[in-house]
C-alpha cells in the first residue's frame, strides 16, 4: 500500500471545510427563517382571538360558548 497524494488529502481537506461552512450557513438561515414563521404564527393566534372577542360581543355571547357551537 502506498502513501497517499499529499495534494489529494488537502483537496479533500478543503473540501470538508468548506461543506461545513456551507451546513453551518444553512441552518442559521433556516433557524432565522423559523423564528421569523413562529413569531407570525403568534401575530396570527392574537388576532383570531380578537377577531372571536369581536365576534361573541356582537353576538352578546361569550367566546367559549361561540367555539363550541352552543347557540
Amino acid at each position: 500500500m502506498t502513501a497517499p497524494d499529499p495534494t489529494t488529502i488537502t483537496i479533500i481537506g478543503g473540501m470538508i471545510a468548506t461543506l461545513t461552512t456551507a451546513i453551518g450557513v444553512q441552518w442559521k438561515t433556516t433557524m432565522s427563517h423559523l423564528r421569523r414563521v413562529e413569531t407570525k404564527l403568534d401575530e396570527c393566534e392574537l388576532d383570531r382571538h380578537e377577531l372571536w372577542k369581536t365576534i361573541a360581543k356582537q353576538a352578546g355571547k361569550d367566546v367559549s360558548e361561540l367555539k363550541n357551537g352552543n347557540r
